[in-house]
């Protein structure tokens, strides 16, 4: 395992409020990613406001502490606009205390989203149609994060007032993604629970996570040994390489840094980054032969378990 840094550097944003004064507070809006997720580990000193969705807008504020400049809404659901159900204005009151609020205005993470975004921004998509060459390879995935499991934790009535996105039958809670041709595929794309994607693969079984904490950035190189299997994970990753950046919206003018990794990736990142003006997750990115880079996923709460990467963790935490 190995970590690189490039660009320039930029004077980090301290959690501190002036010179002789006390520290600033981080609060952490959370609803099911709490314990063993990476705001735990990049931002230690963040106190936790346990969520609901029911919550009423004074009930969010009175349990902000003082001194807080922070607020990260840190919500294990792929669709959030409506958690709380005053959620817009309890931004704006947030905003108004002058509390900046991160990710503020990503709500919707689904596959299908991310896919839609992707061609917005004039991206690379693998959002796959009905019509295409037949022989090609489609992947069926659950278009809830995760393959629904945390959506299914609410009861059905709350789900329908959050207009969550219907679970599929097929991939329910089985993140072992089906692959068909497309000459065989037939209700499938009926099914509102499923994102049907083309399948991106390259001969040397490599595959990226971006990590991004408050435009601090690093992105990981992970080599799986198993390329017959199409679907990557982290599991049985042999190689990982870790190359930090200070500045990600430096890499939408200047993505040719000093290092091994292809201007044309750095170039996506950041570009889906800005382009949905997200403070803080994860994106899962793959990479054909050819070099085309495809965000295929968006996680606005990374998991990140036992304690590791510590160069990783102490750049993220703004300490190096």
């Amino acid at each position: 395992m190995s970590d690189i840094h490039a660009g320039s550097r930029i004077s980090p944003v301290k959690n501190v409020i002036g010179s002789g004064m006390r520290r600033s507070r981080f609060a952490v809006y959370e609803w099911n990613a709490w314990k063993d997720y990476g705001i735990q580990v990049w931002r230690p000193r963040a106190y936790r406001i346990e969520a609901n969705p029911k919550d009423e807008v004074s009930e969010v504020l009175a349990r902000v502490k003082p001194r807080t400049r922070d607020f990260l809404v840190h919500l294990n659901l792929s669709r959030q606009a409506a958690f709380p159900q005053q959620r817009s204005e309890l931004i704006a009151a947030l905003r108004q205390k002058g509390i900046r609020v991160w990710n503020a205005n990503v709500s919707d993470i689904t596959k299908r989203r991310v896919q839609a975004e992707c061609k917005r921004l004039g991206l690379p998509s693998t959002g796959a149609t009905r019509a295409g060459n037949p022989d090609e390879k489609l992947i069926l995935k659950s278009n809830c994060n995760h393959g629904g499991v945390n959506e299914l934790l609410l009861d059905q009535e709350t789900r329908a007032q959050m207009g969550l996105p219907p679970v599929s039958t097929l991939v329910d809670g089985n993140l072992e993604y089906p692959i068909k041709p497309r000459s065989s595929m037939t209700d499938e794309w009926e099914d509102r629970g499923l994102a049907i994607e083309r399948l991106i693969e390259n001969a040397r079984g490599v595959f990226y996570r971006a990590y991004l904490v408050c435009g601090r950035l690093v992105i990981s190189r992970f080599v799986q040994p198993d390329t017959e299997s199409p679907v990557k994970r982290f599991k049985g990753v042999f190689k990982r390489d870790n190359f930090h950046y200070e500045d990600c919206s430096r890499l939408l003018e200047s993505p040719d840094t000093d290092d091994e990794l292809s201007p044309g990736l750095k170039t996506v990142v950041a570009s889906f980054v800005d382009g949905i003006q997200l403070d803080y997750g994860a994106l899962d990115v793959v990479a054909d032969d050819d070099e085309n880079f495809y965000v295929i996923d968006l996680n606005i709460t990374p998991y990140w378990g036992a304690p590791g990467q510590p160069k990783m963790t102490k750049f993220l935490r703004q300490e190096s």
